[in-house]
């Protein structure tokens, strides 16, 4: 018996496989360019986004240079004139004593010139809530009773302080000895 060798069909129709990977090659240039156009945008941003977006002023922080420098400066004063009062004075005169060294602090900054101070919006916030922190302070000695630190908008006033300092102005947090339910006391 002799077996005839099955015949190959000549292809009628376009090779399917083929078909696929016409399509896969279509799809893979479009991701490829969407992928390009994207990294040169992104690149574009980076490059002069710096320059668009610079000098804009970060209504959450205190970030001007000048006023920053200032700032600072001042802090640290504050600092060093807390840590210089006598501990032997009368808890009045101790608790006046550091809320005038606080008044001395937020002169100093409001001694920037206007312009200076307005290049930087929450500075004028910041030293309000100073105020409002001292007023508070000096009526809970006046009265004779404890102080608590004023709450705004659901949270105590010293937070609202420190988030518009919290990036490398750690020093000027709020010192302890100002928030201590009785001002004065060591």
């Amino acid at each position: 018996m002799k077996t005839e060798p099955a015949a190959v069909p000549e292809p009628d129709e376009p090779n399917e496989p083929d078909q696929p990977n016409e399509a896969a090659a279509k799809r893979n240039r479009k991701v490829t360019v969407l992928l390009l156009v994207f990294i040169v945008v992104m690149g574009a941003l980076w490059t002069i986004g710096p320059m668009v977006f610079a000098g804009r002023d970060d209504p959450t922080a205190i970030d001007n240079k000048a006023v920053r420098k200032t700032v600072l400066a001042s802090c640290t004063q504050l600092r060093a004139d807390l840590a210089a009062l006598p501990a032997g004075a009368a808890q009045a005169e101790r608790a006046e004593a550091e809320n005038r060294a606080v008044d001395r602090f937020i002169a100093r900054i409001r001694a920037l010139s206007p312009e200076g101070l307005a290049r930087d919006v929450p500075v004028d916030k910041w030293l309000s809530d100073w105020e409002t922190l001292i007023a508070d302070r000096r009526r809970a000695v006046q009265a004779g009773r404890r102080f608590t630190v004023p709450v705004v908008d659901g949270a105590p006033l010293n937070i609202r302080m420190y988030n518009l300092v919290r990036s490398g102005l750690e020093k000027c947090d709020v010192p302890p000895a100002l928030l201590a339910p009785e001002p004065g006391r060591v």
